[in-house]
């Protein structure tokens, strides 16, 4: 029987062969083309203006999830209050216009997928976190160039990306002290967690086909 692409990909996916999609993927992370104009370092460049962030109506561009927790719950689960925002990061472009995202690897993902790059007529948010024991409050966005990442094994997030944002290295530090239950953790500043994009997370393979045209 003649399988079709979408479960061709599954099956890839299933098989861990989520590197195979580099070779179609956009070319966000290299120097260009031999005899084209190389882009700037990512990172680098203007810082535009942060946009307002739609939390009632927004979903998010990558996943299609709410970018504000649901009252009712999502998809039979119950959520706690702010539980999705904690994650919340946007891309907003020269002309103010801007993509939202539900999920911290959400945004990198969709960069990944479309090859936007920070600094290239873009500046990329995310929303940064408090350190404190037991709380993730919100504190509000930064430019993604200058925040500090937390990846924890016990961390729980949006979309199973175990991954949150905070000002600093010694934010990420308290961060972690905070939380002995929180299992193994990692550090990132966000030029590594663009060298490691596509970044782990529920229903990767499926998302980045959808955004790279392929099914």
């Amino acid at each position: 029987m003649k399988k079709s692409r979408r479960h061709l990909i599954k099956g890839m996916g299933a098989l861990g062969l989520g590197a195979l999609f580099r070779p179609v993927l956009a070319m966000g992370h290299g120097s260009g083309m031999p005899g084209m104009a190389k882009a700037p370092e990512p990172g680098t460049g203007k810082i535009y203006p942060a946009a307002k962030i739609p939390w009632q109506e927004g979903r998010c561009a990558f996943c299609g999830m709410p970018l504000a927790t649901p009252e009712g719950g999502w998809r039979g689960k119950k959520f706690p209050k702010g539980f999705f925002e904690r994650t919340y990061a946007q891309i907003v472009f020269e002309d103010g216009k801007a993509l939202h995202f539900e999920s911290l690897a959400c945004m990198f993902n969709y960069a990944y997928a479309k090859g936007l790059v920070d600094g290239d007529g873009s500046t990329f948010y995310v929303m940064a976190v408090e350190a404190l024991p037991k709380d993730c409050k919100r504190l509000g966005l930064m430019p993604a160039r200058q925040a500090t990442y937390v990846w924890g094994e016990k961390l729980k997030t949006t979309m199973m990306a175990r991954l949150v944002a905070v000002p600093s290295p010694q934010k990420a530090g308290d961060f972690v002290r905070n939380r002995p239950g929180l299992g193994r953790y990692h550090f990132y500043t966000y030029r590594q967690l663009l060298d490691l994009s596509p970044l782990p997370e529920a229903n990767l393979v499926p998302l980045l086909a959808k955004h790279t045209g392929l099914v």
